[in-house]
């Protein structure tokens, strides 16, 4: 007769038949990677988004718990049992491993969210960062103190796809205001055996002499300028991706903890209006990163 179940309603009635009574709707924080903690710091370098999200959770009067996708001897099918079991009805899927776009679950049965855009098949909604607005603003912020001759350095392959697009558009759409003696063509990291990256923007610096650069990330070509014997302090640099563990780094920086909430607050929206699967229309909601002043520039 067209019935579908309340998740909330649901999750409050599991509570009452139990005699260990559920304090909170419990929100399922997924991961995938080879190991239960592989994505978050210290053993990866991205950004971890589970504080924040476990925050703004609370504070909605939810429970964000954490399950691993790929526990020895989970499959999909159960892996969504053991969710449903719980009464568990929303899922906000972490960022993927590298060179992994999809993951399976019975999605039809979940509110889904994923952090981040590695998540490519099946397509959900998703929250990330304004990677085309940060480059943006960040060539603002380095044509607004004298910089004319700018250059666009990529120094690792692009894990989330269409990143790096988004960078280069920002980037791009920016330096049209500027004169055409003055438009450097980007450096783009080299993938495939043979690719010394390290020689190759040694090169590209050589033949356009840019007065200063825009890096996707600042830790390989500081590692670059190291081999090369360039002081690092001759080339004024700014990042896309500024950790706040380095205050030296001049950049862009998009707080984790801001992004984590965000997602959870997207999810919750979807929970209440009993929204689940997959779904025909995904949408993507962006935060803006800030420049955040350092030394490097």
């Amino acid at each position: 007769m067209g019935y579908r179940i309340n998740p909330l309603v649901a999750a409050l009635m599991q509570s009452r038949r139990s005699t260990r009574i559920s304090k909170a709707t419990v929100i399922a924080y997924v991961t995938r990677y080879s190991t239960r903690y592989g994505w978050r710091p210290p053993h990866h370098d991205r950004p971890d988004y589970f504080p924040g999200a476990q925050a703004r959770a609370s504070e909605l009067g939810y429970k964000l718990e954490h399950f691993w996708l790929t526990e020895p001897g989970m499959t999909p099918g159960r892996f969504s049992n053991v969710l449903s079991t719980r009464s568990i009805s929303g899922v906000l899927m972490g960022r993927l491993p590298p060179g992994e776009e999809a993951a399976e679950m019975a999605w039809e049965r979940f509110s889904c969210v994923a952090l981040g855009r590695t998540l490519r098949t099946p397509r959900l909604h998703y929250v990330t960062e304004d990677h085309y607005a940060g480059a943006a603003l960040a060539v603002r912020q380095m044509i607004a103190r004298g910089f004319r001759r700018i250059g666009f350095v990529s120094t690792d392959r692009d894990d989330s796809p269409g990143v790096l697009n988004r960078w280069l558009g920002g980037f791009l759409r920016e330096q049209l205001k500027l004169q055409e003696r003055d438009h450097l063509p980007p450096y783009l990291f080299q993938n495939g055996p043979g690719a010394d990256n390290a020689a190759q923007f040694a090169r590209w610096h050589a033949r356009w002499k840019p007065d200063a650069v825009l890096v996707t990330e600042m830790q390989p070509l500081l590692g670059w300028l190291k081999a090369l014997k360039i002081p690092s302090q001759n080339l004024p640099i700014a990042t896309l991706v500024r950790h706040p563990a380095d205050n030296r780094w001049t950049g862009i920086y998009c707080d984790p903890a801001k992004l984590g909430a965000l997602a959870v607050e997207t999810l919750v929206g979807l929970m209440v209006r009993s929204e689940m699967g997959i779904p025909k229309d995904p949408h993507e909601v962006l935060l803006s990163g800030s420049w955040v002043e350092g030394e490097t520039l």
